[in-house]
């Protein structure tokens, strides 16, 4: 749920009874009468995202001390290491808080399901989430929740990858997600870990072949079946006939049936078909983003301090 514009009241009144009989983190409140205009941008099943400026918003810990945030808050330390332009900036990390750039446009999903007569650059996204993946593997992690609502869209029709609430160190039992980006394995099965497998290239490119589907067609993978039926078909390798001839279909088959020993080598075949076409992001101003999280720090500190 996002873009909600919500007050503390309002929030309140969605959380219902559950607010009273919960721990709520009195952060999510403070953050909300210490920031101007500042409004309940999202809500996770774990957090509250506050948006405190047009360009910054705040995810919030419902629970105190929550492992899951903690453990986003991990994998951004080590992304500092890196420069990816496709993951969304951490600009602060505080305890229970992640400061984060705004991404006002909504998500993946948002963008395809919109009647829009604005064409979708496929093999542009493509790239940028392959490149987003990449890196992540590149720590030795998967993101383990790859899908449509954990990929932004920013200013420029240009994908960010969000959420790492759920990743995992590579060769770990993969146990969120929902086909088709995941998928279940039969007893017995090779590949059987968690739930849906050992995160790892097999998992993350599998995800990002289904959300390939989905950008290059407009609709998810077997979304004219039921549940069960969908469930059934990929549990059994059981793929929509596609057009080997292009490029964009070959790689696509090529995800879903784990043919990449790496993403990274899935990145380098997407930069060899995209070539120069792929447009430049807008280089991030330094004393800007410096301001950023000055402001970040001071409002964290204004909500903290006894």
């Amino acid at each position: 749920m996002t873009g909600l514009c919500m007050n503390y009241d309002d929030l309140i009144r969605h959380f219902g009874n559950w607010f009273e009989t919960t721990d709520f983190n009195p952060i999510i409140e403070r953050l909300l009468l210490a920031c101007p205009s500042s409004t309940v941008f999202a809500i996770g099943g774990h957090s509250v995202v506050v948006q405190i400026s047009p360009s910054i918003v705040a995810k919030v810990a419902v629970h105190p001390g929550d492992s899951r945030l903690q453990n986003e808050q991990k994998i951004f330390q080590l992304l500092e290491q890196t420069d990816c332009r496709y993951i969304a900036k951490c600009l602060f990390r505080g305890t229970d808080v992640l400061f984060l750039e705004c991404l006002p446009h909504g998500s993946l999903h948002d963008r395809i399901s919109s009647i829009s007569k604005v064409p979708r650059p496929v093999l542009q996204w493509m790239l940028q989430l392959s490149s987003a993946v990449a890196c992540i593997e590149n720590l030795g992690y998967a993101h383990g929740d790859i899908n449509p609502q954990n990929v932004l869209v920013d200013d420029n029709d240009q994908l960010k990858l969000i959420d790492f609430d759920h990743a995992l160190p590579i060769g770990d039992p993969v146990d969120v997600g929902y086909e088709p980006y995941v998928r279940q394995y039969r007893a017995g099965a090779k590949d059987k870990g968690g739930a849906f497998g050992v995160a790892g290239p097999t998992t993350e490119q599998y995800a990002l072949g289904s959300l390939f589907w989905y950008m290059s067609r407009g609709t998810e993978l077997y979304s004219e079946l039921e549940g069960p039926d969908r469930v059934e078909r990929l549990m059994d390798d059981i793929f929509p006939v596609v057009n080997l001839e292009d490029p964009i279909d070959k790689i696509i088959d090529n995800c879903w049936h784990g043919r990449y020993n790496r993403v990274a080598d899935l990145l380098k075949e997407i930069e060899g078909i995209a070539g120069s076409t792929t447009k430049e992001q807008k280089l991030v101003d330094g004393d800007e983003e410096v301001e950023k999280r000055r402001i970040c720090e001071e409002y964290y500190n204004s909500v903290t301090r006894p």
